[in-house]
């Protein structure tokens, strides 16, 4: 090991002479001139072979590193040596070996609300849309914004397809969205059918309101991106990342106004090719695109993010772990006021505790393989044990909590900053006595059923009137999941604001009505 360690840098020889003439000590400095980058073209300069302090060179070519001797002061201690200690000292700190006990969890963190809690910007939100139509709370999120980049990006693609005759406005735009928001409650087997004469298929408002060839001209052209700068995107959703940006900025636009977060898939069905298509056993929806959704507790969508498979980026974090910090990210939270819930694809003991130093309340059900080696009673004899009955211990070294419990099957559910009791009351079938009975449920368990879902509910409340008329392009299923979701918020924030609400059903046929009887200067015969 050498006897040196090196201490600061300089550009200049000047300044590191002033620097070693300040210092008080006797300390003996080596002074090494380092070259400069290869990469790097510089002007040389030329001086004195025999060169005096007092016929110094302004510049030196390269950079000056100024060593002392281990045993000096540490007022000179190299920063990247220090960052390294710095770092190895956060390392060993947050990497604390957990060590369990069978306490009752004791929590240093004290969460403070700051004045503008979820409540104010809740009132903040009723009083902002108070009044508003259907249609108008959809088009708070669904803007011109978002027609103008639709209809640009649509004519665009029509004149690099030498289709130049076509022409649309926001109108027309809207009454091609009002056809297919009415194909969600009005299914019909062929989309050509809704312009069809015959008394059994052929709706008149539609007939009315927009032309078949100019609806299928609007389809055929319909895009999101420019095309020609998909050379130089490695996005594989490049074709509707513009929509997906803007929808989600629309989504926060009144901040986040609900204090319980649930992070969950959502799933696309979608029975095409394409690299980013997944296929999951055992779900609903086998053949889908997967999207990652934070949403509130009644189902309204904060963030998302549309999977596109393994990324090149190395990362040594596991793909749940990612998803919550990066959907958290994307949303104007602050994470005081916050409390996320997730299921056991996302949980684990280092994200409960980096959301814990992040200031987010965490709760979650975990895997067996991830409890860190908590010594909880195992799962197999869990399930011989009576029901109701529950396990649990306490890392007091990164203050969390493992619950284990018996219901109709054995689940373990950890937090950062809940507890156990009080204990609480759920209703269970009991086999043996033939009726419903009341069974002990700890309070973590009880709080994780409430916050969690809302993913479910958004999902529930799209696949009721979700849009019917396909398309052939890879991501028109996308798109009008995109569309569908809007609906759904602006929906969700209809029955926020609103004393006597319209249900979902009514909430779509106002805003496809509308937009169907919008005035078509430039009908034509289909």
């Amino acid at each position: 090991m050498s006897v040196f360690r090196a201490c600061k840098n300089f550009i200049g020889l000047e300044e590191a002479v002033n620097a070693m003439a300040q210092e008080e000590s006797d300390q003996e400095y080596d002074v090494v001139i380092l070259p400069p980058d290869p990469a790097i073209v510089t002007d040389e300069e030329e001086g004195d072979d025999a060169l005096q302090l007092s016929d110094l060179p302004r510049e030196v070519s390269g950079i000056l590193e100024v060593m002392r001797r281990r045993h000096d002061s540490t007022e000179w201690e190299d920063s990247d040596d220090e960052s390294l200690a710095n770092k190895r000292s956060r390392q060993d700190s947050r990497d604390l070996v957990p060590k369990w006990r069978q306490f009752m969890p004791s929590y240093s963190t004290s969460y403070q609300l700051p004045d503008n809690t979820c409540s104010s910007r809740k009132s903040q939100v009723i009083n902002q849309l108070q009044g508003f139509s259907p249609v108008e709370i959809f088009e708070k999120i669904f803007d011109d914004e978002i027609y103008a980049m639709i209809i640009r990006n649509t004519l665009l693609y029509a004149g690099q397809k030498n289709r130049h005759d076509i022409e649309i406005d926001q109108d027309d735009m809207r009454r091609f969205l009002g056809v297919l928001i009415l194909s969600g409650y009005h299914k019909l087997p062929r989309e050509r059918q809704y312009w069809s004469y015959d008394e059994d298929l052929g709706i008149s408002l539609v007939t009315n309101s927009i032309s078949r060839n100019r609806f299928l001209d609007i389809k055929r052209n319909l895009h999101l991106v420019d095309n020609s700068l998909a050379s130089a995107s490695q996005d594989k959703m490049f074709k509707v990342r513009p929509l997906c940006d803007m929808l989600m900025q629309k989504f926060s636009q009144f901040g986040v106004f609900h204090e319980d977060i649930s992070i969950d898939e959502s799933m696309i069905k979608y029975y095409g090719h394409h690299s980013s298509k997944q296929f999951i056993r055992g779900k609903p929806i086998r053949f889908c695109y997967k999207n990652w959704v934070a949403a509130s507790s009644d189902g309204y969508c904060y963030s998302f993010d549309l999977y596109c498979g393994k990324t090149a980026e190395s990362s040594k974090a596991p793909l749940g772990t990612r998803v919550v910090k990066s959907l958290l990210n994307k949303m104007p939270t602050i994470p005081e006021e916050h409390t996320v819930y997730f299921d056991n694809f996302f949980t684990s003991c280092d994200l409960l505790r980096d959301l814990k130093e992040s200031g987010y309340k965490a709760t979650g059900t975990i895997r067996d393989n991830r409890t860190k080696k908590c010594p909880l009673r195992p799962v197999n004899i869990m399930k011989k044990s009576a029901r109701a009955e529950f396990d649990y211990k306490f890392d007091i070294n990164n203050e969390l909590l493992l619950v284990r419990w018996k219901d109709n099957s054995v689940c373990t559910i950890g937090t950062n900053f809940d507890t156990i009791e009080l204990i609480g009351k759920v209703n269970r079938w009991c086999s043996q006595n033939r009726q419903k009975v009341d069974v002990s449920i700890p309070r973590l368990f009880l709080n994780y059923n409430k916050g969690m879902g809302s993913v479910d509910e958004m999902d529930g409340s799209i696949s009721l009137y979700r849009v019917s008329i396909r398309g052939k392009k890879w991501w028109w299923a996308i798109f009008t999941y995109l569309l569908d979701m809007s609906i759904s918020n602006a929906w969700r924030l209809h029955t926020l604001v609103g004393s006597e609400c319209l249900d979902q059903l009514a909430f779509r046929r106002h805003i496809a009505r509308n937009y169907l009887q919008l005035r078509n200067c430039k009908k034509s015969i289909p």
